[in-house]
């Protein structure tokens, strides 16, 4: 990390939100330290929990419970529930509404390699 181009700061956020966060700085370059500046180390999210997770911290960062986000999405609430414990994918048409409303990209709410040729047409 180039410490010419690092900025500190100390931000409050809901505890269920830590990891995500955590997750994020680290995937930007950045460290978490914790009150002596000592460098804490944060695991990556597995990849079977990275897609219901950020879904549910987005949804909490625009303040909308899943029972509105299913209305916006026209689809049942247990739905988003079942895409939140990543017991349920999310389709591409369904990423894409989510982006636009949550104001992120597709892929964040898509397994990786979801994008392929074939899922575009289906």
């Amino acid at each position: 990390m180039n410490t010419s181009t690092v900025t500190e700061a100390r931000i409050a956020i809901p505890a269920d939100s830590f990891d995500l966060v955590a997750a994020l700085v680290t995937r930007l370059g950045g460290q978490i330290m914790d009150e002596a500046d000592d460098v804490i180390t944060i695991p990556p999210i597995p990849e079977s929990e990275r897609v219901g997770r950020m879904l549910k911290g987005l949804r909490l960062r625009e303040g909308l419970t899943q029972k509105e986000l299913a209305q916006v999405l026209d689809v049942p609430q247990s739905h988003i529930s079942a895409y939140e414990k990543n017991k349920r994918p999310i389709p591409v048409a369904k990423a894409e509404q989510l982006a636009t409303l949550l104001h992120t990209v597709p892929g964040h709410f898509l397994a990786r390699g979801a994008l392929s040729p074939q899922s575009m047409r289906d």
